[in-house]
């Protein structure tokens, strides 16, 4: 499905499982429906870009899977902005304001794909504002994959809020990969509302020329027996290159026998690049198992050592190790041609 400017175009919903509604919140026609989103698209904590895209969105829109459905093709969704602008002296970012709400109840199960990019590679350098919202939510048992791909202009700032709601026994997992825009911020912010809930946050950030790549993750569990994993790596290219990871988790009193874990690593190629690292991990319960670690470093030598000894020159192991570390979170992309894509894309910016 393509979404213009915050607008969707194109309409495939006949081509998912009978029942599945995806649609502009202004086609909606069943009365309990619109009572179940009406329930969570709501302000979040006075968050002034949140703020800014209630008032701007168009007509956000509505997946609805119903209870028991498993949708076997996935939702591709792709975010176009035709209103940038060529000229690097304007002061003017046209701005669009995408919304949508993914809604899937009791033991339903779905495979969302969100893909931010230009039409060609010859728009690569155009300025422009993409301000996204993407609320999910996960009823009993319910399941989502959703892949994230931000590969907007390198002139381009981005910014974007996925809100997840777990519900008991749920299991949520994100596989993000951003090498686009010019700033780009992701806020993720993930609350399990039951018991036996499951949560997975693999991400990859790539900074090069005079990108920032800013990451803010916060997942708060509430309830016994929630399961976290999150893992996130960065490589910061250039010398102007910034790169910004803040990862909160919190386990709260009621979350007793939680498994929780991050790691984040960042690969320094520019010693004049910039990483700021803040994992943060808050336990009040007593009976866990929680870890967190992070790392900074350029490559190992001796992995270069490897290479060479086997008869590999230095810049071709050089590459093959960089390409590497991110293609450990590439791969965790479900769909073949998209993680092919990604990895062109990729190879292509390093």
């Amino acid at each position: 499905l393509a979404i213009v400017d915050g607008y969707l175009m194109t309409d495939r919903s006949s081509e998912l499982s009978e029942g599945v509604f995806v649609g502009p919140l202004s086609s909606l026609n069943s009365e309990a429906i619109s009572s179940r989103v009406s329930d969570y698209i709501t302000s979040f904590n006075g968050d002034l870009f949140w703020c800014l895209n209630g008032v701007g969105a168009p007509d956000p829109i509505v997946v609805h899977v119903p209870a028991g459905c498993i949708v076997e093709t996935p939702l591709h969704l792709r975010y176009i902005s035709m209103s940038g602008r060529d000229d690097d002296d304007s002061r003017i970012l046209p701005v669009s304001n995408p919304r949508v709400l993914v809604l899937v109840e009791k033991g339903g199960e779905i495979n969302v794909v969100e893909e931010y990019r230009d039409q060609g590679d010859d728009e690569r350098r155009r300025r422009y504002w993409t301000n996204a919202v993407t609320e999910i939510v996960l009823g009993d048992g319910a399941k989502v994959r959703h892949s994230y791909v931000q590969a907007q202009s390198s002139g381009a700032a981005h910014v974007k809020w996925t809100s997840v709601h777990q519900e008991s026994g749920s299991v949520y997992q994100l596989v993000e990969i951003s090498s686009g825009g010019k700033l780009s911020r992701h806020n993720v912010h993930v609350q399990q509302h039951g018991p036996d809930t499951v949560t997975d946050l693999s991400t990859f950030h790539l900074s090069t020329g005079d990108q920032l790549q800013d990451l803010h993750t916060q997942l708060v569990l509430d309830h016994p027996r929630g399961f976290s994993r999150q893992l996130h790596k960065c490589i910061v290219a250039h010398s102007e290159s910034q790169a910004v990871f803040d990862g909160s988790i919190r386990v709260n009193r009621r979350a007793q026998q939680t498994d929780a874990g991050q790691l984040t690593r960042s690969l320094l190629l520019e010693s004049r690049g910039t990483v700021n690292v803040k994992p943060n991990l808050q336990i009040v319960a007593d009976d866990v198992k929680c870890s967190h670690g992070a790392a900074i470093s350029d490559l190992d030598k001796s992995q270069l050592f490897y290479f060479q000894a086997r008869g590999i020159d230095a810049e071709t192991a050089r590459k093959a190790l960089v390409f590497s570390f991110g293609e450990e979170v590439i791969q965790r992309i479900p769909e073949a041609s998209l993680r092919k894509k990604i990895s062109r894309d990729i190879r292509r910016l390093l």
